[in-house]
């Protein structure tokens, strides 16, 4: 029997990465020339998710950051909510495991 928590653990690693950056961009909302980033996730072969590049958005006018506010609320309510996810499929993984090795003693 082979059971895998790869998927939701690389769902865990890319939501983090995708929070990290968020996080800076609102950190450095008021920084002039600041050049917003965007993390890019893609499907991991064989399976799970991962972030494949992050691009950073041209601040043409040199001004102000072009960090959206908005967006990037919207971004941290969305990783909030895949975190919660991928930690209940790590959890039922773990307490399916657990009950099967019940059954095997």
């Amino acid at each position: 029997m082979r059971i895998s928590f790869s998927p939701s653990l690389s769902g865990i690693k890319s939501t983090i990465t995708r929070q990290d950056i968020s996080a800076h961009d609102i950190a450095n909302i008021n920084t002039k020339g600041f050049e917003e980033s965007t993390a890019h996730q893609t499907e991991a072969k064989p399976r799970g998710t991962r972030i494949s590049h992050i691009t950073k958005t041209p601040n043409r006018s040199g001004e102000m950051s072009n960090t959206d506010l908005a967006k990037e609320s919207v971004e941290q309510i969305r990783n909030k909510q895949n975190l919660k996810a991928n930690v209940r499929v790590a959890k039922t993984q773990d307490e399916m495991l657990g009950d099967v090795i019940d059954l095997l003693a």
